[in-house]
């Protein structure tokens, strides 16, 4: 049975609406004032509070700031003015006195066939035996099974592999394995193996002597030196080079490293945990990864789910960042509009719970009010996402929306269209300019997609185009020399 809380001080008013909404099924509460239902009743047990915008004390938009339960204001003031403001501040939806019973009540079964799944998952309590672990939210079943992996591997010594999707979490899986095992009083460290340099990585692993190297003015100890007998958590494992690789091998088969530059051996007693979002199957196939690492490695392998694979923990996870970011503010949190959780229910969410943060983040600070309203969010999750069109057709898209480009002769291939299409296109186009080379702008417009559909990522890059990483580097230095934008 449906609760409402109804906060009016005219009684005559009150008492007329409360046996309306009894006659209806409904069970209610009533207050005179803000303070009142706030000091007799449990405010945010209720489905939908019922408040008259002019009270005695505070006005009844105040309890928006106090409860996510849904708040439909009443006004005998029948002003645009005071509907706007109510809806500003988070007001759900506002009626205005007079009004019909049926008007009222077709408005409360509304709000709450809307507002229902929304309440239910973010009041939904972890059953016995699925305690999320530190810093990770879910609720599905994909994470109930990471979160059992977790307490299980943590127990052992054994290498752990995680593979998911950029943003999935991954660091956040490393460092739950080490809070949960054995090493936690030791240190964990983490290197992101795709933002080093090659010629930094292994002194920047291994450590190295004064006078190894240009520079070297002192000796320096590496990471796995630093968290002996704790975690060495190597992100992006995949980026890292063959010689890199075989130096890793050693020190987690051996338990053995030498400083760059020195001879001494040194012992070390470290936990590796790696991640990557490639497949290193394919990689080492390809001779790309070295075969006995991946085994060493993978001794247990950990797979992240995408976000758009356990969207019902988006409610969750809003809520528990929204939670987070007010308290480092020391703030209130807002709460979520429906409208604006649609949409974020409906979005893809290519970046995965990153991508996710970020938007939560910018609507956050975004949002006027109490609540977070669908106009708060950026126009990428508000848009439908487009369709995934083939390559050469959005080269060919690209190329003639460019600033210099000149356009063509005929339209060009619309999403759909063959790649023979789309690449008579390209040819029609440059063979009509003369001095124009038709397999350069072939080129820059198969490598700027490539970038984008990695993300940046080079050496994935590389793979998709069929060229080694050396050359795409070569030819991603001579386009932005040029002016020409790869990926932001």
């Amino acid at each position: 049975m449906n609760q409402v809380l109804l906060v009016e001080d005219e009684e005559v008013i009150r008492s007329a609406l409360r046996r309306l909404l009894e006659r209806n099924g409904y069970t209610v509460g009533e207050a005179g004032s803000v303070q009142e239902a706030c000091d007799n009743h449990d405010i945010d047990s209720f489905d939908v509070i019922i408040s008259d915008l002019r009270l005695p004390g505070l006005p009844g938009t105040e309890l928006i700031k106090r409860t996510p339960t849904p708040v439909l204001i009443m006004t005998s003031y029948a002003s645009l003015r005071s509907a706007i403001d109510s809806m500003k501040v988070g007001a759900v939806d506002y009626i205005s006195k007079p009004f019909e019973h049926e008007e009222i009540l077709s408005t409360l079964q509304r709000i709450i066939a809307s507002d229902q799944k929304a309440r239910n998952l973010l009041r939904r309590q972890p059953r016995p035996g699925e305690e999320p672990v530190t810093g990770m939210v879910g609720s599905c079943p994909a994470m109930q099974e990471l979160f059992r992996r977790i307490r299980k591997v943590a127990q052992t010594t054994s290498s752990v592999l995680i593979q998911g999707e950029s943003g999935t979490g991954k660091e956040l899986v490393a460092r739950a394995l080490h809070e949960s095992s054995s090493r936690r009083n030791h240190n964990l460290i983490s290197v992101n193996c795709a933002a080093i340099p090659e010629n930094l990585i292994e002194s920047e692993l291994f450590g190295h002597e004064k006078g190894a190297f240009t520079g070297a003015t002192a000796m320096k100890p590496g990471k796995f030196e630093l968290c002996d007998g704790g975690t060495i958590f190597l992100d992006e494992i995949g980026d890292m080079s063959l010689p890199t690789q075989t130096k890793v091998l050693r020190a987690i088969q051996d338990g053995e490293i030498q400083r760059v530059g020195g001879t001494t051996t040194l012992k070390v007693s470290v936990r590796l945990v790696a991640a990557t979002n490639k497949d290193l199957e394919a990689m080492v196939a390809a001779r790309l990864f070295r075969e006995d690492l991946f085994y060493r490695l993978n001794v247990f392998r950990i797979r992240l789910p995408a976000l758009r694979q356990r969207k019902d923990d988006i409610p969750l996870l809003i809520d528990y960042m929204l939670q987070r970011q007010a308290a480092a503010k020391k703030l209130r949190p807002k709460r979520l509009s429906n409208e604006a959780l649609d949409a974020l229910m409906a979005h893809d969410w290519p970046g995965n719970v990153r991508e996710l943060e970020n938007v939560v983040q910018r609507a956050n600070v975004l949002a006027k009010g109490e609540t977070i309203l669908a106009k708060d969010l950026p126009q990428e999750v508000l848009n439908p996402r487009r369709a995934a069109v083939p390559i050469a057709t959005a080269a060919v898209a690209s190329y003639a929306a460019s600033p210099t480009a000149t356009p063509l002769t005929e339209t060009a291939p619309v999403a759909g269209a063959s790649m023979a299409a789309a690449y008579e296109a390209i040819y029609r186009q440059n063979r009509l300019n003369e001095g124009q080379n038709i397999l350069s702008t072939i080129e820059v417009e198969m490598i700027r997609r490539a970038m984008e559909e990695t993300r940046g990522n080079q050496l994935r890059s590389a793979m998709i185009l069929g060229i080694n990483r050396s050359t795409l580097k070569k030819r991603l230095i001579e386009m932005r020399e040029a002016g020409i934008k790869v990926f932001s």
